[in-house]
């Protein structure tokens, strides 16, 4: 057994779970089923798993071997590599893969493009967007530019995150959705201003934070919970003052 080896493979994996959207209490689990699977007596390895930093620590006949790894880098939502790396997991306990070949898989998922391209996202933003613009009073106008808002903001988050905090890309991503929304409605191009609004930042809402905030609260980790938790208000807050921001604009661009 390489203990080397089985740690890199842990904390390689966790370290992905966690930047894909994987919460701590599955990212702990993870974490223990590659170790034994890779060879690891059960309960000889221990993990800690906050959304920042991965440590693990494994017992063996030698001692107790740490490793610590702080989790960087920006983060894409993708949990088809979630699963993916859940089954990579599974098929190593059950003997499909040796540490090598699981090394080489978690590579590839790695480096793997997301499973819809880019263009397929805009859309299906601009679709979310606009249709939930009708659901809650919209007319058929007021879709278009609820679709065009909604691409709008999916897009300048997508841009910013390469290059600032998440907090600014979704306040800008937020303000210009927002304004092209209260822009509409100022020229007498729309007539739901709000229910343009609410589709233009639906994109951008905190959903995948909070269920993950919950589901480490209820799994009893406070720390990951509490912080999933500030991310989503720190979300949300950008959002609010985004809307804010434009919606004190709009008397003045009619």
């Amino acid at each position: 057994m390489d203990e080397e080896l089985i740690l890199h493979l842990c904390m390689q994996a966790g370290c992905l779970l966690l930047r894909c959207g994987g919460e701590t209490s599955r990212v702990e689990q993870t974490i223990a089923h590659l170790a034994v699977g890779a060879g690891a007596a059960p309960g000889s390895i221990q993990s800690f798993v906050t959304p920042t930093g991965i440590f693990v620590s494994l017992t063996t006949d030698t001692g107790t071997i740490t490793r610590l790894m702080r989790v960087s880098g920006p983060a894409r939502m993708d949990l088809s590599k979630v699963t993916r790396i859940n089954d990579l997991s599974r098929n190593l306990q059950w003997g499909a893969y040796t540490v090598a070949e699981a090394l080489e898989e978690l590579d590839r998922i790695e480096l793997s493009p997301p499973r819809y391209s880019q263009w397929v996202r805009l859309l299906a933003a601009a679709m979310s967007s606009g249709s939930f613009t009708i659901i809650i009073g919209g007319y058929p106008l007021d879709f278009l530019f609820g679709a065009a808002g909604g691409l709008l903001a999916q897009e300048i988050t997508v841009w910013l995150s390469q290059y600032a905090p998440r907090f600014f890309a979704v306040l800008l991503a937020a303000l210009g959705g927002s304004l092209l929304a209260v822009s509409s409605s100022a020229f007498g191009l729309t007539h739901h201003e709000g229910a343009i609004i609410i589709g233009a930042i639906l994109p951008l809402l905190p959903g995948l934070a909070v269920t993950n905030s919950i589901r480490d609260l209820l799994a009893g980790d406070l720390l990951a919970g509490v912080a999933r938790g500030a991310e989503a208000i720190f979300t949300a807050a950008a959002i609010a003052v985004a809307v804010a921001v434009a919606i004190g604009i709009s008397p003045h661009l009619a």
